[in-house]
């Protein structure tokens, strides 16, 4: 019974570790629901660490009785090393992530003013705008990005980056990028770290958009091009697919 079990929770990893990741990400319906589709990965991600540890673990306990064998410590061991590895990478990763955003916090304090809604500004032609976040978030906007955008774009810009900071969007990314780093052969990981990003982009337009409207956040878009959160190890997302789900 208990090598039935783990072979059944084997074989879920393995089906959460590579088909099930891979399928919702080519999936269409996310964009339509990216709260729900959150959930659904972190439920894929935290189903399958379970699932392998816990197989590992029935292996070490079967058969159940006071007769242990090398196979039993085997597994025992495995499982061990397996959840260590798992957390270890996450915390690692936690603390140079949350390094480096201390790093550009300090310097973008050094580097820029403060306007009178709170919002750092930086002198620099680039049109950009960004939230480096953490308990005390910075909301960032170069003079360049000023100069283009008209006022309603621009509150556009700025609702979508304190969307990122009041939802700590970047406590949602980084169990992803963890589990990118510890598994970097398999590439549903990175699918899934980049899927999760474009996800956390289309919780902050929707918030924007409430707040001002599609069409200002999608014009602000296309001149910005406003993609991730600063430091979060991952590739900048496609703004296209994103505008595109505005104006629609």
């Amino acid at each position: 019974m208990v090598s039935l079990l783990a072979a059944l929770a084997a074989l879920l990893a393995v089906l959460l570790a590579w088909p099930v990741p891979t399928a919702l990400a080519k999936a269409q319906w996310p964009s339509r629901n990216p709260r729900r589709a959150i959930a659904l990965w972190q439920c894929i991600g935290l189903s399958g660490g379970f699932c392998a540890v816990g197989a590992l673990l029935l292996l070490g306990f079967d058969p159940l009785g006071p007769d242990w064998t090398l196979a039993n410590l085997a597994g025992l061991a495995l499982a061990a090393v397996l959840l260590t590895w798992l957390l270890g990478v996450l915390l690692t990763n936690t603390i140079q992530i949350e390094r480096q955003l201390s790093r550009q916090r300090d310097a973008v304090d050094l580097l820029s003013w403060i306007d009178r809604d709170g919002v750092r500004v930086l002198d620099h032609p680039e049109p950009a705008a960004y939230c480096l976040p953490g308990p005390k978030p910075r909301i960032v906007v170069t003079h360049g990005a000023i100069e283009s955008l008209g006022p309603e774009e621009l509150a556009a810009v700025l609702a979508h980056e304190r969307a990122h900071a009041v939802g700590r969007h970047e406590l949602i990314i980084q169990p992803f990028v963890a589990w990118e780093s510890a598994l970097p052969f398999l590439r549903p990981a990175r699918l899934a770290t980049a899927a999760v990003v474009e996800l956390v982009e289309m919780l902050a337009d929707d918030a924007a958009a409430r707040e001002t409207s599609p069409r200002a956040l999608a014009r602000a878009l296309a001149q910005v091009g406003s993609d991730r959160l600063p430091s979060d190890g991952t590739a900048p997302a496609s703004v296209l697919p994103r505008v595109r789900r505005l104006v629609r």
